[in-house]
Formats: structure tokens, C-alpha cells, sequence
């Protein structure tokens, strides 16, 4: 959430963190999975993926902490989770996040996956830019 803030508009709450809410329900609701990244035993980092409909998987959340980037640890992620979940996907993004967008197109084509992108608003937030989603089938 913390990366994101330089993009939207996240807020920290007076607990000193940001909302969770979100993240929560990948722990306590059915097709929602959360899984940590991890390198040499230490926390590199995590992806949670839900059902978006019934045939569809959602990355919903995917970060690398800031010293495990560009060491392929990311891809290596994206790579288990897609053979781990084969299917429909869509990967949404922010396109004023370039390293985020760039890190999802390179990623996906490397991998051998077409998609097709397209933008959708964000729910509830019309003053935000849309999101990019990347959809296609591993």
C-alpha cells in the first residue's frame, strides 16, 4: 500500500497504518489465497489472488519488497502462481505506475502469454486514472 501512495491517494490511519480491510479477506473467505514471496527463507515479499468469477483468477495483490527487485524473484512468483492456478486471469495495474506496468508486460510476454489489455474505472474512486487489466489465459 505504501508504494501505491505515490500514485493514489492513500491515506495512513491514525494507528499509523494503512487500510487493511482488503487484504483481510484473503484469510477468511473461500477462492481467495494468500501466499508470501520468499528468498532464502526471508520475506521477499506477497501475492494474493482470488476468483474474480468463477473461471477467472484475480491477481489481486502482488508486492516485492524494494531490495529483492529486479533479481527475477517477482517473475519467478508470477511464473509458480500461474502453473499453480492455470486458467483465465486478469492482472490489474495502475499505468501512472510504470515500473508496475512495465514489470506486467515484460513479465506475461516473457512467460509466453498473449493478453489483451484494456482500462477499466476504478470502483468508487472516479477522480482516480483507470487501471490497466491485463487479461489472458495460462
Amino acid at each position: 500500500m505504501q508504494d501505491l501512495s505515490e500514485f493514489r491517494s492513500s491515506i495512513i490511519q491514525s494507528n499509523g497504518r494503512y487500510r487493511d480491510d482488503r487484504m483481510l479477506t484473503y484469510f477468511a473467505y473461500a477462492e481467495h489465497w494468500p501466499f508470501l514471496i520468499k528468498e532464502r527463507e526471508e520475506i521477499a515479499g506477497f501475492v494474493l489472488i482470488r476468483k474474480s468469477r468463477p473461471d477467472t483468477y484475480l491477481m489481486g495483490e502482488f508486492f516485492v519488497i524494494n531490495k529483492f527487485r529486479r533479481m527475477g524473484i517477482g517473475a519467478d512468483a508470477v511464473k509458480e502462481m500461474l502453473a499453480t492456478f492455470p486458467g483465465k486471469w486478469e492482472i490489474p495495474f495502475q499505468s501512472e505506475n510504470m515500473s508496475g506496468a512495465n514489470f506486467w508486460r515484460e513479465t506475461i510476454a516473457r512467460l509466453g502469454y498473449q493478453w489483451v489489455e484494456e482500462l477499466r474505472p476504478v470502483e468508487n474512486r472516479p477522480d482516480l486514472a483507470k487501471d490497466v487489466w491485463l487479461n489472458f489465459t495460462s
